[in-house]
């Protein structure tokens, strides 16, 4: 394979890997809290992209990707369930798990067979002083949850959510999966403290439907022109190829 054929075949990968992250971003577009990825390839190859009747070939525009999520805000959903949570500012809950604490922004909470409170996977979440008990005698329909994340049932207080905020270093969260985030081991969350925790609301994802499925389109097309180049350079040295040996 020559040099230009292994950058477009490269640069066909980038691709892939693009049209893979914007297809997840569509699958989640309902998700609770769910924040959209976004590779650097959307930055840097914009004005390509939007001149597709032009040069747009992956040999001259060698592709150099690295995946990154936009943490902006999604808008808020009522819900009227009291066991549902939006987060309204910079910040995440934290849940427990045996990786350790993980964090996320999708506060549609469950019970356990605790009556703990758990995220929709069942990993629990974590309170200032522990994980956070639902007494016996009370039910769902009287927790009462207030801006700053304290949680009351049956007006006793019974624990106060465990907000995080990573600050600048909130760019370097991982993605785990299920909605949740990991933090290097370098980078130690603060108290969130102008997040304000809205009960009775869901966080909706920050998906622009319109917006992935134009980058879906273009990029397909642009994959298909690359495809086409390279089929042309084949064709080329089998007609050199035949040519030589006649």
């Amino acid at each position: 394979m020559s040099l230009a054929a292994e950058k477009i075949a490269s640069g066909l990968n980038g691709l892939v890997e693009q049209l893979e992250v914007v297809s997840h971003n569509v699958a989640n577009a309902q998700t609770a809290g769910f924040k959209r990825r976004v590779l650097t390839f959307e930055q840097e190859y914009q004005k390509s992209l939007k001149a597709l009747e032009g040069s747009c070939s992956l040999q001259s525009n060698p592709l150099q990707t690295r995946q990154t999520v936009d943490f902006s805000q999604g808008q808020l959903i009522q819900t009227n369930r009291p066991l549902d949570v939006a987060l309204e500012g910079r910040g995440f809950l934290t849940v427990q798990t045996p990786e350790g604490p993980m964090y996320t922004r999708n506060g549609s909470l469950q019970l356990n067979a605790l009556s703990q409170l758990t995220d929709t996977e069942g990993r629990l979440v974590a309170g200032r002083d522990g994980p956070i008990y639902l007494p016996a005698d009370v039910s769902p329909a009287e927790v009462q949850i207030t801006l700053d994340g304290t949680v009351r049932a049956g007006g006793t207080e019974i624990g106060q959510l465990q907000l995080a905020d990573f600050g600048e270093n909130e760019n370097r969260l991982i993605p785990a999966g299920s909605g949740v985030f990991t933090a290097p081991a370098d980078a130690k969350p603060t108290e969130a403290a102008d997040l304000k925790v809205r009960q009775g609301y869901q966080e909706g994802s920050n998906v622009q439907m319109v917006e992935e499925l134009v980058s879906m389109v273009t990029l397909s097309r642009l994959y298909e022109a690359n495809m086409n180049v390279l089929r042309r350079q084949r064709e080329n040295s089998q007609a050199v190829l035949t040519v030589v040996s006649t």
